[in-house]
């Protein structure tokens, strides 16, 4: 008896299934890798001391006010800041740090450059962490925020003036990040952001909300700001850039 011949619908339907499996273990194993690579580079290099080092050492005297743009990716992205005459812009930003590692080279990366005035956006990588470990919110948010608060802190001591731009929230994950995200991290970024944003106004530190900068009245982005889930277009800088010109202008 002959063999009845299958439906082309069934291979396709089966092939479809194989392709998918395979992107999605492809997906799987890009960001198990990422993420372990990055766990075992912080492991051997916590504090990136000589990520910076030949540069520190090539800085001219300084002239004009030196101003310090610190934190982890969305800093380090920050190549078109804004250009001001009588201000010396130095980016000092290191993509996939935690608040840890900003603060072990806090000294030889900020302090010792001699800065006027610093400009802060960091936590957000701290934060992520809570995609495998929700369990861990208070431990993790509260060691995030201690972190910046020293950062905070030091630099007021020694009377530089701050511009703490508050975290920027993230957007929907992609598909890569769903693996290993949790919608704690939301929660986390607006119970760091509104401590920051109820503080009462002081001399030398200026809180920038940067939800307000980056969305509309009604909360939604502005277009085409958001490069991927954490990270901003260049027309996201600008809308910084906007926020920050005249705060700088200001000082």
């Amino acid at each position: 008896m002959p063999l009845i011949s299958s439906p082309i619908w069934i291979y396709s339907t089966l092939a479809l299934v194989l392709i998918i499996s395979i992107t999605l273990n492809a997906v799987l194993f890009y960001t198990a890798k990422k993420y372990y690579t990055r766990a075992k580079m912080s492991e051997v290099f916590p504090n990136h001391e000589a990520y910076f080092k030949k540069a520190n050492a090539a800085l001219p005297q300084k002239t004009q006010k030196r101003v310090i743009l610190f934190g982890n990716s969305r800093i380090q992205e920050w190549t078109q800041p804004p250009q001001l005459k009588g201000f010396e812009l130095i980016n000092r930003g290191i993509g996939g740090e935690t608040t840890a590692q900003n603060r072990l080279r806090f000294q030889q990366d900020v302090l010792a450059l001699n800065p006027d005035i610093v400009i802060l956006q960091l936590g957000a990588n701290d934060l992520t962490a809570l995609g495998v470990q929700p369990q861990w919110y208070k431990a993790i948010t509260q060691h995030c925020q201690n972190n910046i608060k020293f950062i905070v802190d030091s630099l007021l001591a020694q009377r530089i003036e701050v511009i703490f731009l508050t975290l920027i929230p993230p957007t929907k994950p992609d598909l890569a990040r769903r693996l290993v995200w949790h919608h704690k991290i939301y929660q986390a970024v607006e119970d760091i952001n509104q401590y920051w944003n109820q503080l009462p106004p002081t001399k030398h530190l200026h809180i920038v909300d940067t939800s307000k900068i980056l969305k509309d009245e009604n909360g939604r982005w502005h277009p085409n700001v958001n490069r991927d889930t954490l990270h901003l277009t260049q027309k996201g800088y600008q809308y910084l850039n906007q926020a920050l010109t005249p705060i700088l202008k200001a000082k």
